[in-house]
């Protein structure tokens, strides 16, 4: 606390001053009663403007409505502030010397008061000045006391005092001990104002200068260790990600090589179909030629099952594509027809080929469309009766968002766990890690997008995910990206 006192700064509204910490107590030689309102006026007004209240006790030769005067010029709702106290402006003999006598304790003492006052109605703190021009011969060693004191008082506190002193009223013995009794002095010098820095003011300074450059290292450090730790936890996504992956092929593995079988079992039946056509006398070529397309279209269709499988399961860094959503879904449903065959899952799809193309990593899309589509399949595998009805749709919706849903009449979610199912390790299934659902809406998100899930209707599950498209979708991934920060 001390630290943080120590380097918020105040603006004085004083030129040659600049800003100030909190707990500074420094003083004004002045000769005129102009150099006196040319300075008192600006830090009047600075404190104000900074919601501080203002404590001042006035003295001849100037008067409590010569500076209200002064500083109506240059606060014109000065009336406001009188009226609600934010400024308070008194004689400084009523304020120093109650019942005609000087009690440092209770005029020291008096400024903490109003502190606690102030700061009980909101405000940031309280900056104080107090002419001196009555102070008599009698009381100077008790008020030297009472400005020696001033800085303990002061110090950590919400507090800021500036003490006034007539140059007429101060000998040479005198100027020395205020000079020594502040953090500085502000006089005027050859018509200009300047600082007169007393070697403890200098240290202090000195001092908050380090303790700035030290926070500014600590904060460069600080910024360094969370770029590492940021990139760390990039690179442990994308691994958990590529884990997810590797783990929901492996539930596909009948499915896969279902897909891969039946075109190379077609390739082995159109090479024999070949070769019997070339054996004919004669050989018939324009039929072998035909069994030559149907072999290299078959490969092809086993070479890009084999495609898409080793894509889903490698390491590989993210890299977006301009993608059309649609043709995304379909070709992952390829790799999931087989299961749903096995399950008795009746898979449909109602896909809008015309939806707009969207900026996205075509693995990690197709890792969500597949995770949704067999947690589906398993949800329906379950039942013991009644329909088992998938529904992959594509379409655009009402905010210009491409929208994907799958619609499963499986066994249903639980409207109180809603939101849980996407937390990680939060799993309905007897073996599953919890991890598949969490994965899905980080890499939804990342996006841009959002991912929720609600019941279907009679029964089943409903999940659904929309991604932003052409010019919204920097500006949706970046609002997600300092939503989540």
């Amino acid at each position: 606390m001390a630290t943080e006192m120590a380097t918020e700064t105040r603006k004085t509204g004083i030129d040659v001053v600049g800003d100030m910490p909190w707990g500074t107590h420094f003083c004004l030689f002045y000769e005129t009663k102009e150099d006196l309102l040319d300075i008192l006026i600006p830090y009047c007004k600075a404190g104000l403007e900074s919601e501080e209240s203002f404590q001042w006790a006035v003295a001849e030769p100037l008067t409590i409505e010569e500076a209200k005067y002064a500083l109506k010029g240059a606060v014109p709702d000065l009336d406001r502030y009188l009226a609600d106290s934010s400024i308070e402006m008194m004689p400084a003999c009523d304020c120093y010397l109650q019942g005609g006598t000087f009690d440092l304790k209770r005029v020291a003492g008096g400024w903490v008061e109003k502190l606690a006052r102030a700061s009980a109605r909101g405000y940031a703190g309280v900056r104080v000045t107090g002419d001196t021009a009555w102070l008599e011969k009698k009381d100077w060693k008790d008020f030297y006391e009472y400005e020696k004191r001033l800085n303990d008082v002061v110090a950590n506190q919400r507090l800021a005092v500036l003490c006034t002193y007539p140059l007429a009223a101060c000998g040479a013995d005198e100027v020395m001990d205020v000079v020594r009794t502040h953090q500085f002095a502000v006089v005027k010098r050859h018509g200009n104002w300047d600082v007169i820095e007393t070697a403890g003011h200098k240290q202090a300074k000195a001092e908050i200068k380090r303790l700035n450059e030290e926070l500014e290292q600590r904060v460069v450090e600080r910024t360094s260790q969370l770029m590492l730790a940021s990139e760390a936890l990039r690179e442990t996504q994308a691994e958990l990600a590529r884990v997810a992956r590797v783990t929901t092929l492996g539930e596909l593995t009948a499915s896969i090589a279902h897909e891969v079988n039946q075109p190379l079992a077609a390739v082995v039946s159109s090479a024999n179909a070949g070769l019997r056509w070339l054996a004919k006398q004669p050989a018939d070529i324009e039929k072998a030629r035909q069994s030559l397309d149907h072999v290299i279209r078959d490969s092809n269709r086993a070479s890009d099952v084999v495609g898409r499988v080793r894509s889903l399961a490698k390491k590989a860094p993210l890299q977006k594509v301009w993608l059309n959503l649609s043709e995304t879904v379909r070709e992952t449903i390829a790799l999931t027809g087989m299961q749903a065959e096995q399950t008795g899952v009746s898979l449909e799809t109602q896909l809008v080929d015309d939806v707009p193309l969207i900026w996205a990593d075509r693995i990690q899309l197709q890792q969500v469309i597949l995770n949704l589509i067999i947690n589906a399949i398993e949800a329906m595998s379950a039942l013991s009766n009644g329909p088992r009805r998938l529904l992959v749709s594509s379409a655009k919706d009402e905010s210009n968002r491409v929208l994907l849903t799958v619609r499963d009449s499986g066994t249903g979610l639980d409207p109180a766990n809603l939101e849980k199912i996407f937390d990680a390790f939060y799993t309905t299934k007897p073996n599953g890690m919890g991890m598949g659902l969490t994965v899905c809406r980080s890499i939804i998100e990342a996006h841009g997008g959002r991912l929720w899930a609600t019941p279907n209707k009679p029964r089943g599950a409903v999940f659904q995910f929309t991604l932003p498209v052409g010019e919204n979708v920097q500006r949706e991934a970046t609002l997600v990206c300092s939503q989540a920060s």
